[in-house]
């Protein structure tokens, strides 16, 4: 005999969602952020106010990718739908003298996979912020590896894997930087970095936030240092700016009737749904049963599937 709690595994997201609320906006801080440095792989800027993403020197070895996160889940209503994001970034120096001059070039961010130590270590002198870095210590973010004194946690390849190892190959935003410091850059979210938030939003275990990165670094002066989570000017923080709607969430039933499983979930209008099962909740492919909607107006699906005698039996339903 099976249990209702072993029967069903269902993942929850927008096709969860029924009537529509007025939309709503949040903007959320960096909770972590950090730069990986190549011409110290071994030191950490997890503490520090200043951040480089760029390259700053011509001699092949001196750019630096930031990272940083938000709290999707932490800052929006589980029942929000997503509907446009966009980023902020404050640039507070840049290259600026005749040997070595700033150059124009395009910013991208794309998603981190996998998980990454903040750190909290800074710079020895304000002055010369990328000459005075310090050592990382164990677990914090560095070129070399995610978290430093675990060998098997290097990154694919040195700074990260950019060709969706280390980090997502197709960019979620990017953005056109100027020559010259303090400046101001907010930029929108594209649909692969809007499909980052909704899926951050129910699966917060897999937000590990983006990595930035000029799409120039082989051209030096690229470089740009930018504010921190941690600078004093709270307004030049890095700055996630959300706008969302609320949906009604409608009860999701699951039932049994002898060998048969029947499951209704609230579904939007105009989405067609494909509900699917397997055996082994982390392992096997999944099969696909009947294609369901799309409906007319939000309303209700529902289908049933037969339950094996002695096995257990996960379900999901997808929009395809």
């Amino acid at each position: 005999m099976i249990s209702l709690r072993h029967l069903l595994f269902i993942f929850l997201s927008l096709l969860l969602l029924g009537s529509s609320a007025p939309g709503a906006q949040v903007t959320l801080t960096a909770i972590a952020d950090t730069a990986l440095w190549q011409r110290e792989t071994n030191h950490n800027l997890g503490g520090s106010d200043l951040l480089i993403a760029g390259t700053t020197g011509s001699d092949g070895n001196a750019s630096g990718r930031m990272l940083f996160r938000f709290d999707v889940a932490g800052g929006l209503p589980p029942n929000a739908v997503i509907e446009s994001a966009t980023n902020y970034l404050r640039v507070v120096r840049a290259p600026s003298s005749a040997a070595n001059p700033a150059q124009l070039s395009t910013f991208s961010i794309r998603r981190i996979l996998k998980p990454w130590g903040e750190g909290n270590k800074t710079y020895a002198d304000s002055q010369a912020v990328m000459t005075s870095t310090t050592n990382a210590t164990a677990g914090e973010a560095t070129w070399s590896q995610r978290f430093f004194g675990d060998d098997a946690s290097r990154w694919i390849i040195p700074g990260g894997d950019l060709n969706d190892g280390d980090f997502e190959g197709t960019p979620s935003g990017d953005f056109f930087m100027q020559l010259g410091k303090d400046r101001d850059y907010t930029f929108p979210l594209n649909a692969t970095g809007l499909t980052d938030l909704r899926e951050w939003l129910i699966r917060p275990e897999l937000n590990f936030g983006w990595v930035l990165k000029s799409d120039s670094e082989g051209l030096y002066g690229t470089a740009r240092i930018i504010a921190s989570r941690e600078y004093a000017t709270a307004a030049y923080r890095p700055q996630l700016t959300i706008t969302y709607s609320l949906l009604n969430q409608a009860p999701l039933t699951i039932t049994r009737n002898s060998s048969l499983a029947i499951v209704s979930f609230p579904a939007q209008a105009g989405t067609r749904y494909v509900p699917q099962f397997r055996s082994v909740v982390h392992a096997g492919p999944w099969t696909d049963l009947t294609e369901l909607g799309p409906l007319a107006s939000a309303g209700v699906l529902q289908f049933t599937n037969n339950l094996p005698a002695t096995a257990e039996r996960y379900f999901r339903v997808i929009i395809p």
